[in-house]
């Protein structure tokens, strides 16, 4: 009898991780950058602070997000990744409880500068989350899990800045500091209950940027792992047009309340819910093929605004390109972390610096959507938004048709790791139909 009950204990500690647990592990994250896109701001206008100076303050605090893979090496030596991100979520919670009390316009220096420590601290969490994400979790539960992530950052975004905006018309900013402070530090302590051997012995430094480049060489030199990177630095599943549909709002008559709730804290929520839908797709399902379908529903959600110039057509065509987007964002994540491969010494880095490399499309998507509002007003706008999405997903399965490959295919890097020869999805789109360096290297 206790032999079974120990077995059983045994199973269940191997099954932890759940693929829910990352969406309460990333909380820590979405609470500081939801705070610093809408609270912040807001809260610097009510005090005087001009838009201008505003907006460079925004544009300096944001710079972590872009810059994280320069010290996500760090991620994966010397502790548990566990242990950095409890270090993260804690270091980002104390540099904002240090700052909340300086928010006005008479310590914008100061201010700025700890929130934009706060903002390294929490690139912490994204990249000791995310290698914890590739190396505990099998294939499918990673895809899962890659949903409850994006939800989890997303609604806490949005949860976030609801309760400090909330809050700071009633209390001190000192107490919604604490409040804020200790948001972010509580949900970092379920990441010391995930059973993680420790870091492989190795130096800061030296020897580092040798195995980076030689795995980095590896996932070159993989036919599926390659075209799998240019798949997801293609200009889809963005949202650009996120930012943008306030902006058009008055073209379908729709005021300052409806832009609000649509694309405000219930907007964010309507992303975490589509991010959760992402947990509905078959873990066993080709990724490449999964994403691109996804963005391909983005780019019909948007083509649902060109249907009339009513108000009811904004709202709807919003929240289904909301859900839509928030769906792209999960499978994105899903085709990352399978790139990146259980097998990859550097996980972190890898995931923050392929993380990172998504920001090139949307600066860009942004620029096209701009081009097309510029020559054909708000349809020319939202046809630029979702051709590429329509147009890469023909493309994608044009070539499973034609390759022959099944679409409920496993894909995962546990899954190729298991596999002595290149199969028919490892050679997809190699020039000569043959993968001269299958993924053999053991896993990290």
């Amino acid at each position: 009898m206790f032999g079974k009950l120990s077995h059983a204990m045994n199973d269940e500690r191997q099954r932890w991780p759940l693929p829910w647990a990352f969406g309460i592990l990333i909380l820590p994250l979405g609470i500081s950058v939801g705070f610093k896109f809408t609270p912040l701001p807001f809260m610097l206008s009510q005090a005087g602070v001009p838009v201008d100076r505003i907006a460079t303050i925004a544009s300096i605090v944001h710079l972590p997000a872009v810059l994280a893979f320069l010290w996500a090496p760090l991620v994966d030596v010397k502790m548990r990744r566990r242990s950095w991100l409890v270090f993260g979520a804690f270091g980002a919670g104390l540099f904002l409880l240090v700052a909340f009390p300086l928010i006005g316009a008479s310590h914008l220096k100061m201010m700025t500068a700890l929130i934009l420590f706060a903002g390294v601290a929490d690139s912490l969490v994204m990249a000791s989350g995310g290698g914890l994400l590739v190396k505990v979790l099998s294939g499918p539960a990673q895809a899962r899990a890659s949903a409850w992530q994006n939800a989890g950052q997303l609604g806490g975004g949005a949860l976030g800045g609801a309760a400090v905006l909330w809050l700071a018309t009633r209390f001190p900013l000192f107490a919604v500091g604490l409040f804020i402070a200790v948001l972010i530090a509580l949900p970092s302590f379920i990441a010391l209950t995930i059973p993680e051997p420790p870091p492989m012995r190795s130096s800061w430094f030296r020897g580092r940027l040798i195995k980076i480049g030689r795995e980095t060489r590896e996932l070159i030199r993989s036919p599926r792992r390659r075209w799998s990177a240019l798949l997801l630095i293609s200009p889809i599943g963005t949202g650009a047009a996120q930012g943008l549909l306030p902006a058009i709002a008055s073209h379908y008559g729709v005021g300052e309340t409806g832009v609000m709730w649509a694309n405000g804290a219930a907007g964010g929520l309507v992303l975490a819910l589509g991010s959760l839908c992402g947990a509905l797709v078959p873990g066993h399902w080709d990724r490449r093929l999964s994403y691109a379908g996804a963005c391909a529903t983005n780019g019909l959600a948007a083509l649902v605004l060109l249907t009339a110039n009513q108000s009811s057509v904004y709202l709807v065509g919003t929240v289904l390109y909301l859900i839509t987007e928030g769906l792209g964002w999960a499978r994105f994540t899903a085709l990352l972390v399978e790139i990146v491969g259980a097998e990859t010494g550097d996980a972190s880095t890898f995931y923050s610096v392929l993380n990172a490399a998504a920001a090139l499309p949307l600066l860009l998507m942004i620029q096209l959507d701009g081009f097309g509002f510029r020559l054909f007003g708000t349809h020319g706008l939202i046809l630029a938004d979702a051709a590429p999405n329509l147009i890469v997903f023909a493309l994608v399965v044009l070539i499973f048709v034609t390759r022959g490959v099944k679409v409920g295919r496993a894909s995962g890097p546990r899954e190729r790791e298991r596999e002595p020869e290149a199969t028919t999805e490892a050679r997809l789109l190699s020039p000569s139909g043959q993968d001269p360096s299958p993924d053999r290297s053991p896993e990290g």
